[in-house]
């Protein structure tokens, strides 16, 4: 009988490993052919959470059978380190460029600029930034009209003078800097809201391209969103449940459709300037196991997958803890102390924050 049983077990658990495998490496599929497989990246966590359950089977029953769940994770081992990244930190040595992503969410104004909530929000959000003390602040989803200029020439100005936004089809981001901005571009990609832009920096004489983007967004709504956090908590009847789950898998493929030529004109544009210092950040709207977000990263170093410890969600609201947002650099820079900033609580995002030096 125990004999039947682990062979029962080890099945199971070589099947959980053969999921690993295609969800953790279904990145490598193009949406607009693969569909559905090439979002199985989703799933990922919860194949790898089940092979971490067998190990604690297999210390149990047999522990000579505790190869099978390792071989999982060595085999699954890039996928894992995207996912979930082990570190050893380091201090970011003297004369690091302090770099920030941060999907503002309007800069919590809910459309009412005046409101005295509203108000404090931002104000407390640009304080924030300014005490961060960043080198080149990547900023998505900011609102810009006569009251937040005020503020951000008050609060912000003083610490990162050279200051320019950018609006596609009504959406606007910006860049912060203590460096010259001298030009900038947009490159070219069909979106109805999302888009991105290159900046080009004088950093004490040298140039640097931040790339700030907003990829296709999943188009939830927010009711959308709320039924979602109903699924993650539980909250729904079976049937329910399966409609639901049916809907929000079309809508990410949809997304993640839309979203693959885009990030392909990222990559273009980065394959030629190849050899000029970069960075590239902003929110991807799509996670570490995505064509989209290895597509973009290229030969480019991830700051967080390098130096930083843990999944790193970013995005924070309605159950829907994933890292969307990121920070990538050219071969030229070595990232330090990547890290999600979850003390600032006034956006549906948390800031992202890295170190780099030449």
């Amino acid at each position: 009988m125990k004999s039947l049983i682990v062979k029962i077990l080890l099945t199971l658990n070589t099947l959980i490993i053969i999921a690993m495998l295609m969800t953790g490496f279904a990145y490598v599929l193009d949406p607009r052919t693969w569909s559905y497989l090439a979002i199985a990246g989703y799933a990922f966590p919860f194949f790898s959470l089940a092979n971490v359950a067998f190990t604690v089977v297999w210390a149990v029953v047999r522990k000579r059978c505790l190869l099978l769940p390792f071989v999982g994770f060595v085999a699954c081992y890039v996928p894992m380190n995207k996912f979930f990244p082990l570190n050893l930190g380091k201090d970011a040595p003297e004369g690091s460029l302090k770099v920030m992503t941060f999907n503002t969410e309007q800069l919590g104004a809910k459309w009412e600029y005046t409101n005295d909530e509203n108000v404090q929000v931002r104000r407390n959000m640009l304080k924030y930034i300014a005490d961060c003390d960043c080198d080149v602040a990547c900023l998505q989803e900011v609102c810009v009209n006569k009251w937040v200029t005020m503020d951000i020439d008050s609060i912000i100005r003083p610490a990162m003078p050279y200051i320019e936004a950018k609006e596609w089809c009504g959406n606007k981001m910006m860049i912060l800097s203590k460096h010259p901005i001298t030009k900038c571009e947009r490159i070219a990609y069909e979106s109805e809201g999302n888009f991105t832009y290159a900046f080009y920096l004088d950093v004490e004489g040298r140039e640097l391209i931040v790339v700030n983007n907003h990829l296709e967004t999943n188009h939830f709504s927010v009711e959308e969103k709320a039924n979602i956090g109903r699924m993650v908590k539980g909250g729904m009847e079976r049937e329910e449940m399966h409609e639901k789950s049916r809907f929000v898998l079309r809508k990410l493929v949809d997304a993640a459709t839309i979203r693959a030529p885009q990030a392909d004109a990222v990559a273009t544009f980065i394959s030629m300037h190849a050899g000029r210092r970069m960075i590239v950040c902003g929110d991807f709207n799509d996670i570490p196991l995505s064509y989209a977000n290895s597509t973009i990263a290229g030969n480019l170093t991830d700051c967080y997958t390098a130096t930083a410890n843990g999944p790193g969600f970013t995005y924070n609201k309605n159950g829907m803890l994933v890292r969307i947002d990121n920070i990538m650099c050219s071969p030229e820079f070595t990232p330090y102390a990547c890290h999600v900033d979850k003390t600032c609580t006034d956006s549906d995002h948390y800031p992202m924050i890295s170190w780099i030096k030449e």
